[in-house]
């Protein structure tokens, strides 16, 4: 298996499900923000992930504490790709959908 290195970007592999709510994930991009020592890496999506999570997910996540924003995986569900954005998107992105998201009614509706 390749080394992985923080800061790389990596896609997750087809067919790779979402570990707390069983969606499909393939072809979501993000950088490495941790290797641990096993066989997880910590990945932070990329501004285009992040604007094509859907509404819907990040309430979700926001309603069961979840990081919309970033995502544990498996070494073995991901592979490295080429960067399609910067981190100043992601920061841009992110924070555009955190203000559309305290605007929407639906939050803490579930709880």
């Amino acid at each position: 298996m390749m080394a992985l290195h923080v800061g790389e970007s990596v896609v997750v592999k087809s067919g790779i499900l979402d570990p707390d709510f069983g969606l499909d994930i393939s072809g979501w991009q993000g950088r490495i923000e941790e290797v641990d020592d096993g066989d997880t890496v910590f990945i932070r999506w990329d501004s285009i992930t992040l604007q094509g999570i859907g509404m819907d997910i990040i309430i979700r996540c926001e309603n069961e504490n979840l990081d919309w924003q970033v995502m544990t995986l498996d070494k073995d569900d991901i592979e490295v790709s080429t960067a399609r954005d910067t981190e100043a998107d992601v920061d841009r992105i992110a924070s555009q959908l955190r203000m559309e998201m305290i605007g929407d009614p639906r939050l803490d509706a579930e709880q």
